[in-house]
């Protein structure tokens, strides 16, 4: 079933039902839902965009600068101005007073080298954001594996309520029968008693059981971002699926070379070779061109000065070198180098975290997969064994007590099959999870 079809369902059954109707849902479908309304992945994802505008920002480094400005500055009148008399052209004032002061400015800059730490920079930036990005995919990995366990959990109750549920109306047969007996004379007291405190019992367990599924219930709805009073029933059909076993390398290869931890954690150790590189050049001199564009009035380049606008510039190579970094910058990169060698470590400890998880859920898939082997040997046991038992007592050639004893016997195995298989497909997911396979959805 769509995910979209499901909510288009669900909004049905809380609009008509009073909240009381079950609802199909299967594990694709609950993977979706939770996918969506992840709040974790929400998370990462705010942090993918964050290192992605830090990319862009290191990126706009490399980019020229461009200023522009404008001054307005008033001067006092009280200077007199400074004039000369020159043969045939009468009085020349030569610092007129002009007290209003406009100097409108246009700046343009680029720096041309700086030891690579623009470079590098830019680089491990865009490094980190990758990392960021493979910290959600891990993430997803997660929550994928957190909404099959809470479905498989769920899955689990239900089966052992519908066993238990079957397994109360062959006990009230059998009471029913026993009752029979008592008034025709050939049963006792007492076995009839046996046969109601054994339906007792099992009554109290449906009870736990309906309790459990409350909870289980309401921890897959969390998960799905749904109502809590929502109930749902989940197909059976999740377990039939064609499951083939590698070897345990082929898993641990996959591991080291999917898992996106791993891969986040080569993006980081990338990143801090790289800001090595950059501390390291504050070690070199940096060079910048630059030019500016002067509208003033006066301009001040004007002789004498006249209270009109005009326009010069100026253009220039400026090489700066902070002499002082030789011996102060070489604690910068000692932390560079220690964060480097820090990653490194991380990701050898990571490493050996895989391996211990793969071949751990690797050996206990097959572990479930032989108690599935040997939980239907037990099944296959005790129904043969209720049927030899329940024809007795039929025959009224039989102990209540063998009789509860089978019947407990059956349902005790049928419940420990059903739980083997839920369990074996969760096993299996587990590996597919240690693997990173598990992203597929």
């Amino acid at each position: 079933m769509k995910p979209t079809a499901l909510l288009l369902i669900l909004g049905t059954v809380l609009s008509t039902s009073g909240f009381s109707q079950r609802v199909n849902l299967g594990l694709d479908s609950a993977i979706a839902m939770s996918l969506r309304q992840s709040r974790q992945l929400a998370i990462d994802k705010a942090k993918v965009e964050a290192a992605r505008a830090r990319y862009q920002q290191a990126r706009s480094m490399e980019l020229p600068t461009a200023r522009v400005g404008a001054a307005y500055t008033r001067l006092s009148d009280n200077v007199d101005p400074y004039s000369i008399s020159l043969p045939n052209s009468g009085t020349k004032v030569l610092n007129p007073q002009i007290v209003n002061h406009f100097t409108p400015t246009l700046s343009l800059g680029q720096t041309l080298y700086a030891g690579g730490q623009i470079k590098y920079a830019e680089r491990s930036m865009q490094l980190l954001e990758q990392a960021s990005q493979l910290d959600l995919q891990q993430n997803r990995t997660a929550v994928i594996y957190n909404t099959i366990e809470a479905w498989f959990n769920l899955f689990k109750i239900q089966q052992t309520e519908k066993a238990v549920e079957e397994n109360i109306a062959q006990v009230t047969r059998h009471l029913r029968d026993i009752r029979n007996y008592e008034k025709n004379g050939i049963a006792l007291r007492n076995d009839v008693l046996k046969i109601e405190l054994q339906l007792s019992d099992l009554e109290h367990s449906l009870i736990e059981i309906n309790s459990a599924q409350d909870v289980a219930g309401y921890n897959l709805s969390i998960t799905l971002g749904l109502p809590d009073s929502i109930r749902y029933q989940l197909p059976e059909a999740e377990l039939d699926q064609p499951i083939s076993l590698r070897a345990a390398g082929d898993y641990l290869g996959d591991a080291l070379g999917n898992r996106a931890d791993l891969k986040a954690t080569d993006r980081r150790i990338g990143a801090a070779i790289l800001s090595v590189k950059s501390s390291t050049g504050n070690y070199y001199p940096s060079v910048n061109i630059g030019a500016n564009y002067y509208y003033s009035n006066p301009n001040q380049r004007v002789f004498p000065q006249e209270s009109t606008f005009k326009g010069t510039w100026d253009a220039g190579i400026t090489l700066t070198w902070n002499l002082s970094s030789l011996y102060t910058n070489k604690h910068k990169v000692a932390e560079d180098r220690a964060i480097q060698r820090q990653r490194e470590f991380e990701k050898d400890l990571l490493t050996d975290a895989i391996k211990t998880e793969v071949n751990s859920d690797y050996q206990a898939y097959i572990k479930n997969r032989e108690k599935i082997r040997v939980s239907e040997q037990a099944v296959s046991q005790a129904q043969e064994n209720y049927r030899i038992v329940d024809n007795r007592f039929k025959a009224n050639t039989v102990l209540i007590s063998d009789l509860t004893d089978a019947n407990t016997l059956l349902l005790q195995s049928r419940i420990n099959l059903l739980v083997d298989r839920a369990d074996a497909g969760l096993a299996y997911y587990k590996l597919l999870q240690a693997t990173g396979a598990i992203n597929q959805y």
